[in-house]
């Protein structure tokens, strides 16, 4: 059997890390307005539990005041990936670790919600207030016709 050379086999090479903004999700497509990020992040789930209740408080409190209607929201960080614990008195070996908690990873330019139906400076006080509360950078932007 014939051995690989790993200096010169490209197939053997570790994937580089693309650092781009992500083209399949980084524009509106059913909404007015959005807030995307701006760097890399891992968000844990009760971040994102409390970020839904932010926003779902400002548009209770935004639509008693307005008859617009409703306002709807589409939200993107959704948490996948499991993450794992071990104490720290633990040996090595003996396996991975008990399931602590979910999280998504967020990349640049990756799509984090969209609204619709709201007057550009009610969404735009919206996602001053959802930013604040956020720990990475993030901008909002609006959809162009």
């Amino acid at each position: 059997m014939k051995r690989f050379n790993t200096k010169n086999n490209p197939t053997r090479q570790h994937k580089k890390k693309n650092r781009y903004i992500n083209q399949t999700s980084h524009l509106v497509k059913r909404g007015q307005f959005g807030l995307r990020s701006l760097s890399y992040k891992q968000v844990d789930i009760t971040q994102i539990n409390n970020i839904k209740k932010i926003i779902q408080k400002e548009i209770k409190v935004i639509e008693k005041k307005s008859s617009l209607g409703k306002i709807k929201v589409w939200f993107y960080m959704l948490p996948k990936n499991a993450v794992t614990k071990f104490s720290p008195e633990t040996r090595m070996g003996k396996g991975k670790g008990a399931i602590v908690s979910h999280c998504c990873y967020i990349r640049p330019g990756q799509l984090l919600f969209e609204l619709s139906n709201l007057p550009k400076l009610k969404s735009l006080e919206l996602l001053s207030c959802v930013k604040s509360s956020l720990s990475f950078k993030t901008q909002s932007f609006f959809r162009f016709h």
